[in-house]
C-alpha cells in the first residue's frame, strides 16, 4: 500500500471517529438538555455522559449555547427525514391509510427519541432568544407541513374539523405525553408504552380520539 492510499484511510478513520465522537455528544445533549434545561446542565456533564474528554466538546461544538443549537438541529433534521418527508412517497395511497401512516411515522419518532417532547418543554420555559431561534428555524416551516396533513384529513372529513393549529398541539399532546411520561405510566400500569403492542394500541386510540368515526378498538 503507497504513502497516498494509507494517507486517505487514516483521514477517512478520523473523519468516522470524529462523527462518532459527535453523535455520542449530541445523544448526551439531547438527554441532559431535556432532563435539566439549558441552564442545569454543563458541559462537563454532558461529556461526561457522552464518555468522551471535556475538551472535545469545545472542539466540536464550541460554546455550550452552539452545543444546544447544534442538539436542535440534529434531531429536527432526522424528524424532517423520517416525518416531514414522507407525503412525497404516500401520493397514491389511500387517504385513511395515509393519516394512520403518518400517525405511525410521528409516533415512531416519539418512540425512538422520547426525550424529543422535553426537549421541547424545557426550551419553552427557557431563553426566550433561543425559542425564537427555534421557532424561526425550525417550527415555522415544519408546522406548516403538520398543518397541511391535518388540513387535508379534515376535508377529507377523515379527523374532526376546527383549528388546525389548535388541533395540531392537542394531537402532539395526545400523541407524546405517553412516552414523556413513560416512567409514571409504567408503574401504573405494569406495561411498557414502548412495546410494539402498545404502540400499536396507541395509534389506534390516536384515530379513535381524533377521527369523526369511532372504531372499535382493541385492548392489550
Amino acid at each position: 500500500m503507497n504513502k497516498t492510499v494509507t494517507k486517505k484511510a487514516n483521514t477517512r478513520s478520523l473523519q468516522q471517529r470524529a462523527q462518532e465522537t459527535k453523535a455520542k455528544i449530541l445523544s448526551a445533549a439531547l438527554s441532559e438538555f431535556a432532563k435539566s434545561g439549558f441552564d442545569g446542565v454543563s458541559t462537563r456533564s454532558i461529556a461526561t455522559n457522552a464518555g468522551v474528554n471535556h475538551t472535545l466538546i469545545s472542539h466540536h461544538f464550541g460554546s455550550k449555547d452552539a452545543l444546544w443549537k447544534a442538539t436542535a438541529e440534529w434531531f429536527f433534521n432526522t424528524y424532517n427525514q423520517e416525518f416531514l418527508n414522507r407525503p412525497k412517497a404516500l401520493n397514491e395511497v389511500d387517504a385513511t391509510d395515509k393519516l394512520r401512516i403518518y400517525i405511525r411515522d410521528f409516533i415512531e419518532f416519539c418512540v425512538n427519541f422520547p426525550d424529543f417532547t422535553r426537549f421541547m418543554m424545557q426550551a419553552n420555559q427557557g431563553d426566550e432568544k433561543r425559542l425564537n431561534w427555534l421557532v424561526d428555524r425550525f417550527l415555522s416551516s415544519g408546522s406548516e407541513t403538520e398543518l397541511g396533513i391535518l388540513q387535508q384529513a379534515q376535508k377529507l372529513g377523515l379527523i374532526l374539523k376546527g383549528d388546525s393549529l389548535h388541533m395540531r398541539y392537542l394531537f402532539i399532546g395526545a400523541a407524546t405525553s405517553i412516552f414523556t411520561f413513560a416512567p409514571e405510566f409504567s408503574r401504573l400500569s405494569g406495561k411498557d408504552p414502548f412495546s410494539h403492542s402498545m404502540v400499536e394500541q396507541h395509534i389506534d386510540y390516536l384515530l379513535a380520539l381524533f377521527s369523526t368515526q369511532v372504531p372499535k378498538l382493541k385492548e392489550v
